[in-house]
């Protein structure tokens, strides 16, 4: 049963806007849960100001015209894009497992935007096949399809080497190529069905609808169907491998999302000549984040592991071109540089789970934020820090307080892993002053 949404949600009123323009797309981007107003920032900037933005845990909608999806994949803050095809709300029986599943049935056929998202989503991914094919053109291409799939799949990974994808590219398919698909389903709330159940009830609706090949791997269309609650949202799936695994060649056991550290920079509003350091930076994910989308400052990474700034020389080795910024190993507390002399640092401090430990943190996390405060240029200096370790972090700033204002706080969740980022501001507090204080905070 349907719903009565008189009461629209916001999602709601924001897709039914989408179709009532031929040329509008409602589109669901995720990003890093915590981190969706620096998304909605960027989107706002990028594509347009007056951007109407509906922000979710972990994801951001909004509507755009099809001549501005190029704008939407150069976005650097988000992790996958999807075109919406259907936003419903129905009445689930709790109890009568076969009634909701024929509710999900339903869905597909008075999804009125699927079409129109279908040829979309084949104009953005260039998509050569057939996405309305016959019946008979279904039949005739599921046999050499079976044959040629392993064919298909080495082709993609000689392409794709080293990469995690989600099926295949849809760009590689010929013209005469019947669309596979797969569908999944992500689900939050008590119902009377399984997450497996809703997929194959509308999988199975969608092949009858359309005639297209099923493909649980080597798909070249993903349809993910949201369902929370009463709510049900119908995706396209656009990328087909998160965007947060751009530009590193070479990773590390602790290798930062990309988008992680763009929205970093962000938090730390870079201007222009400004000096940017990542004192820990791994495998260079925030350097080579900074060099690619701020221009006119410079970026420098350091680390105390040889081999972790092999790994960064190795990953900007493999840009495009060349840019301001150089690697140099040093310990994170005795960084090379005189007093309140950089602008901003941003870095990734150890979690103490995947590498080092917590009982050390509580030592070295009061000594590197120490020293960043000598080098940061007062009153003016920002400090960028992501960590896990919420009590280490806490009675450093706790230890500096003199030395920091506390500009934002940011409960992230990273891999899984439930984070905080600390946005700090320099004081006038000069270091030397704070300096005779030194032996009594490392000994706190």
């Amino acid at each position: 049963m349907m719903l009565d949404t008189s009461d629209k949600t916001d999602l709601k009123k924001l897709f039914q806007h989408s179709k009532e323009n031929e040329n509008a797309l409602t589109i669901e981007a995720t990003v890093d849960t915590g981190l969706e107003w620096q998304a909605i920032d960027e989107c706002k900037e990028k594509i347009t100001s007056n951007l109407q933005v509906k922000k979710d845990r972990g994801k951001i909608y909004f509507n755009i015209t099809l001549d501005d999806f190029p704008k939407v994949l150069q976005l650097r803050s988000i992790d996958n894009i999807y075109i919406v095809a259907g936003v419903h709300y129905s009445e689930f029986d709790s109890l009568d497992n076969e009634e909701s599943l024929s509710t999900l049935k339903k869905i597909v056929h008075i999804s009125s935007e699927l079409d129109k998202c279908l040829r979309a989503w084949k104009n953005v991914v260039s998509f050569p096949g057939k996405i309305h094919p016959t019946f008979e053109e279904y039949r005739d291409a599921l046999e050499p399809y079976k044959v040629t799939r392993q064919a298909h799949k080495e082709r993609q990974d000689n392409i794709e080497k080293g990469k995690k994808k989600r099926g295949c590219l849809p760009s590689l398919a010929c013209h005469t190529s019947v669309l596979s698909y797969r569908v999944t389903c992500e689900r939050n709330g008590s119902h009377s069905f399984k997450s497996g159940e809703a997929a194959y009830a509308i999988g199975g609706e969608i092949q009858d609808t359309y005639n297209w090949i099923v493909d649980l791997t080597s798909y070249q269309l993903e349809v993910l169907c949201r369902i929370k609650n009463d709510e049900v949202i119908l995706n396209l799936r656009v990328t087909s491998e998160s965007l947060h695994r751009r530009n590193i060649t070479h990773f590390g056991p602790t290798t930062l999302r990309a988008t992680v550290c763009y929205n970093l920079l962000r938090l730390a509003k870079p201007k222009l000549g400004e000096i940017i350091i990542d004192p820990m930076c791994g495998g260079g994910s925030i350097p080579i984040e900074a060099a690619l989308d701020f221009s006119n400052i410079y970026i420098l990474g350091g680390d105390n592991n040889a081999k972790a700034i092999e790994r960064s020389r190795l990953n900007f080795a493999a840009l495009s071109k060349m840019y301001k910024s150089d690697l140099i190993q040093w310990s994170a507390g005795n960084i090379p540089f005189k007093d309140s002399y950089v602008d901003v640092f941003i870095t990734d401090m150890p979690f103490g789970k995947r590498m080092g430990s917590m009982s050390d943190n509580r030592v070295l996390y009061k000594q590197h934020i120490l020293e960043m405060a000598r080098v940061l240029r007062l009153n003016h200096g920002r400090l960028i820090l992501l960590t896990y370790d919420r009590r280490s972090i806490s009675l450093a700033i706790q230890a500096t307080k003199d030395l920091f204002h506390v500009k934002k706080t940011l409960n992230v969740n990273i891999g899984g892993l439930n984070a905080v980022v600390y946005v700090l501001q320099r004081t006038n507090f000069e270091y030397e002053k704070f300096k005779g204080l030194f032996r009594t905070f490392i000994s706190d």
